[in-house]
């Protein structure tokens, strides 16, 4: 017999009140940590499970509304060539016409919002100048000192000759910068392709955040979520298969009434798609060059496709 225990009547060895008490104490402390730690884990798994709910839910939110967009794109290929309503002031969503004016269609899981535009209408990259390049630029937001060294690089990239320009780059200027890529050296196929250029941004590229909303002013304030790219942007001025080589005068004045901007034989047409899920954001853009064929089997050639 040690000095924490006693001799039981019956001969056996039994601890004292206070020593059973201790070792209670000792087990039901321990149970509520293993309740704790059950309810912890328990909590971790919850949130795991709830934020794994709300990325499935949101990755079906993007589906939906990219084939909405989809849906936008086909609409509007759908009213390729229409004629011009004998109503002028018919509204866009009556008559489509390649005025740059949204129209929005309406479907059972969401909305789609199409933006029509021609590219004809567009400054060519690939046989701009100088000139023209530097109004392009400062159209777009770069300060003034900056219009010229970038588009002196711009130029670089495109040309086909390894002398760089004053103020350009060529192949040991971007090997210096740690680029494992150098200029083009040849037409852009794709408009995005000078995001590739060093200095232009997606901000320069696309415009996102310098639009207000008073620039839709004909969809609801629900609409405004689309991130739409702004018509004062690299990708709003310029392009990479419309026939024109000069800066259109429009860029310069007022643009000219969106009533008088119809579909022409042969041209080439820029469509931009967005759609949404009556369940809310995420949303997805769709970007189409078309070229109106006007007549033939096929109204029009794809001439490229982009998910903005």
């Amino acid at each position: 017999m040690n000095g924490r225990t006693r001799l039981h009547p019956t001969g056996r060895e039994f601890a004292p009140p206070g020593i059973v008490s201790d070792r209670r104490g000792v087990v039901l402390v321990a149970v509520l940590w293993i309740c704790a730690l059950i309810m912890w884990f328990a909590l971790q798994i919850s949130a795991q499970t709830r934020l794994q709910g709300e990325d499935r839910m949101e990755s079906i939110r993007k589906s939906q509304a990219t084939h909405l967009a989809i849906g936008g794109c086909y609409e509007a290929l759908a009213r390729i060539g229409q004629s011009p309503p004998v109503n002028a002031d018919a509204p866009p969503d009556l008559n489509w016409q390649p005025d740059g004016r949204p129209r929005i269609v309406e479907y059972r899981t969401g909305v789609a919002m199409v933006i029509i535009s021609s590219d004809d209408r567009r400054v060519n990259i690939n046989t701009t100048n100088l000139t023209q390049l530097k109004q392009v630029l400062e159209m777009a937001g770069t300060p003034e000192g900056q219009s010229e060294k970038l588009a002196d690089t711009i130029l670089d990239f495109i040309d086909q000759d390894d002398t760089p320009r004053m103020l350009g780059a060529e192949q040991n200027d971007y090997t210096r910068a740690g680029l494992n890529y150098g200029p083009l050296n040849g037409p852009l196929t794709s408009l995005d392709q000078l995001l590739l250029v060093p200095g232009i941004t997606e901000r320069l590229f696309y415009g996102y955040g310098t639009e207000t909303p008073d620039m839709l002013p004909d969809v609801p304030e629900i609409y405004w979520k689309f991130l739409v790219p702004s018509k004062n942007s690299l990708f709003g001025l310029l392009t990479v298969h419309g026939k024109g080589t000069s800066l259109p005068t429009n860029f310069q004045q007022e643009e000219p009434d969106p009533r008088l901007l119809t579909w022409e034989a042969g041209g080439t047409y820029r469509i931009l798609s967005f759609g949404m899920s009556r369940n809310g954001p995420p949303t997805a853009g769709i970007w189409l060059t078309v070229r109106f064929a006007h007549e033939g089997s096929n109204m029009y050639q794809i001439l490229g496709r982009k998910i903005l």
